[in-house]
Parts: C-alpha cells; sequence; structure tokens
C-alpha cells in the first residue's frame, strides 16, 4: 500500500573516505563560483539599477567556466551551476518580497569559501550503484543503505552532497516517487494534544509526556566548550579544534532530540488515527520563556509528526493559534479570562463549577475543535 504525497526528502552520510579531497574541492570552488555570480549581478546593478537576468547570468558563467584560466570550475557540473544561479535568484526573490512587506532583511551576500557547504546535482553527475554506493562525476563513495536499495529504484529530482564543519559528508535525495505505508489497524483513536512547558505534551485521552530536555542535559557540556573556545586564537589551529568540539556538542544533543521525536511520531501515529494540535507561536513563546522554547523544538517535532502521520494514514488537524483551548470550559464551553495568566495551572469554571487541569483542559478543547473543523470539511464536501 503506498501514498502519493509532496517531495519527500532522503538521507543518508557518506563513510570516511580518502577520496573526501575530491568532494571538498568541488565544494570550495562551487563557493567560488557563487561569488562570482553575486559580483556579477552587483556590478550590473550598479551600473544599470537593475537586476541582471538569470539566463544572462548563467551565459557569462558559463563564458567563464570555458576560460583555460578557470578550469578548474569544470570540478562543478554545468547542472550545479545552473543550480547556483538559481540558489542565487530564490534568494533575491526572497528579498525583494520581503522588501514589499516591510521585514527587514539583506540581499544575498558573499560567503567565505570555506564556509560554503553544497552542491546540488539534477539529471546528470550522480548514480546510485547496488551495495550501498554512489558515483559521483566518477569518484566511488560508500553510504550505509538504510533504505534497501531504495535509492537505485527511484525517480530521483535532485541530489544535494553538503559537508558540515567536522568535515562528514552527507548526500540528500529528493524525490516524488510515493512512499510504502504501514498497514494500520482499524478503530485507532482521536487525540488532542496540547504543548506545555511543564509538560511537552498533555494528551485529551488523560496521558502525559515529558521531554528528556536535551539541551538542558547537555548544557555543561556546552558551556565548557564555549570557554575553551574563548581562550583560542581566532583562526589559529587550536581555534578550529575547539570549533570542532563545540559543534559536535551541538549536534549530539540535536541527534538525541531528532531521535526521540522520530520515536514518539511513531509511536502517537500508530495508536492515534486522527491527532489534533495547535498552531503555536513559538516566536513569541521564545520571546518569552527562552531557551526552554528551543530545548523543546515544537516546530521541528510537528514536522516529523506530520511525516509520520502521511505515512500511517492518520490526519493532523490543526488549530488556528487564537483558538482560546486554555481558556475554554471543556464542560460547558463558558470563556475564562483569568487563565490568560500563564501561571495558573489549574482552575474551576465560574459557570458550572467543573474543575479542570489547564493543559488537560486544552487538550480536550484542541480535540473537539479538530472534530468541528471535519465536520465542516465533510459538509462542504457533500455539498
Amino acid at each position: 500500500m503506498c501514498y502519493n504525497d509532496v517531495m519527500r526528502t532522503l538521507t543518508v552520510k557518506l563513510y570516511n573516505s580518502d577520496d573526501f579531497g575530491y568532494l571538498s574541492d568541488m565544494i570550495n570552488i562551487a563557493g567560488i563560483i557563487y561569488n562570482t555570480a553575486l559580483t556579477i549581478i552587483q556590478d550590473h546593478y550598479t551600473e544599470t539599477g537593475k537586476l541582471l537576468d538569470k539566463y544572462e547570468l548563467q551565459k557569462q558563467l558559463r563564458g567563464l567556466r570555458n576560460a583555460d584560466e578557470n578550469h578548474h570550475w569544470r570540478y562543478v557540473g554545468s547542472q550545479a551551476v545552473q543550480e547556483i544561479t538559481d540558489r542565487i535568484y530564490r534568494a533575491y526573490r526572497l528579498f525583494f518580497t520581503n522588501r514589499e512587506k516591510g521585514v527587514k532583511c539583506s540581499p544575498p551576500r558573499r560567503r567565505k569559501v570555506k564556509k560554503y557547504k553544497s552542491v546540488t546535482y539534477k539529471q546528470a553527475g550522480y548514480r546510485f550503484i547496488t551495495g550501498g554506493r554512489i558515483s559521483i562525476n566518477g569518484h566511488i563513495y560508500r553510504y550505509w543503505d538504510s533504505y534497501d536499495g531504495l535509492l537505485e529504484r527511484i525517480k530521483i529530482k535532485t541530489v544535494t552532497v553538503k559537508r558540515n564543519i567536522l568535515g562528514e559528508f552527507f548526500v540528500y535525495v529528493t524525490t516524488d516517487s510515493p512512499a510504502t505505508m504501514i498497514e494500520t489497524r482499524d478503530g485507532r483513536g482521536e487525540v488532542g494534544m496540547d504543548f506545555g512547558l511543564k509538560m511537552f505534551l498533555s494528551l485529551s485521552d488523560g496521558s502525559v509526556i515529558r521531554s528528556p530536555e536535551f539541551f538542558r542535559q547537555g548544557v555543561a557540556g556546552i558551556r565548557k566548550a564555549s570557554r575553551a573556545l574563548s581562550r583560542k586564537v581566532l583562526g589559529s589551529n587550536g581555534y578550529e579544534r575547539a570549533l570542532k568540539a563545540l559543534y559536535r556538542r551541538h549536534q549530539d544533543i540535536a541527534n538525541k532530540r531528532r531521535d526521540w521525536f522520530w520515536k514518539l511520531s511513531h509511536e502517537l501515529c500508530s495508536r492515534y488515527g486522527v491527532i489534533a494540535i495547535e498552531d503555536l507561536n513559538i516566536k513569541g513563546m521564545a520571546r518569552l520563556w527562552g531557551r526552554k522554547v528551543h530545548d523543546y523544538a515544537f516546530s521541528e517535532f510537528v514536522e516529523i509528526l506530520e511525516w509520520c502521520a502521511r505515512k500511517y494514514g492518520t490526519r493532523v488537524i490543526r488549530i488556528g493559534r487564537y483558538y482560546p483551548s486554555s481558556q475554554t470550559c471543556s464542560a460547558c464551553g463558558h470563556v475564562w479570562q483569568g487563565t490568560k495568566d500563564f501561571s495558573v495551572r489549574e482552575w474551576t469554571c465560574p459557570e458550572c463549577g467543573v474543575y479542570h487541569d489547564r493543559d488537560m483542559n486544552a487538550a480536550v478543547n484542541i480535540l473537539a475543535e479538530a472534530k468541528r473543523i471535519m465536520n465542516q470539511m465533510e459538509q462542504a464536501k457533500d455539498a
């Protein structure tokens, strides 16, 4: 059984190889091409006051790529060069759109070559080979094939080779091929979920899920690594080693959190057929409560939950952020403004006298609102 969906991304990590120098050189040269393209655009804008046409930019880059003094540019395939220009013009479109909306932002900027991270290929320049191998411009690399040969069979849209600060390389494959959907049992329940700072999730069925708070667990190690970095001379070998040590600390926390999110999402989607959640204002929450909101990483969890839901055939319904789920009595519907004070964790409805736990009551209301929305959708479909 399978479902059709929007494009998805599959990721594999390349095994360490003595040939990683080729990938590093390729990405460095891509960074040079990126900076050159930006210089051409900026010079043209200074002279004419207009943005250079993308196809004219590609023509100029093609001429530079064919010049003898730039023979090393041929490390990067012609389609990858086109993708670099696409990337720049996407950034410019976003810049102009934000500026029209009055959002303060900056146009695309030149980057340090060693900080340039990735190269993207479309139809050519790569080939997946049996046995967990990939050929990139004729150079063979091995990866752990956790997809059981899937990458060799699916229709691929793009392949992105990306490096991180530790010198590790990852391959990101985008595809619109359908994914296998897990057969699920009938009669799965419905649940509303309220995100909170005391409990990560409060469920309408009465259960709660606590967050391991991975950043809080690892903050001592990050502080130690940050202090070590601050004592190094900027640009020295010791500085680079200390920077990598700090990056490893953050990466370890992010990996643990992401692993927990995936396991929790699979568990929830296998248990419930409908999951109702609030569309939270994460930026506003972060301004109020800071680091704990970032540690909980609600947005990342919801993204993973929705991916798993599509695989399990679970419906995820988002409730508008202005719906008063915490202020509404789930028994009689009375709205009590006293719960606008976040310190109020428990309250008794002044209308009907029912006692409520703040988060549990919100979860029940979120599920009720999701059911109302689903009924409206069904009625509109029948009409």
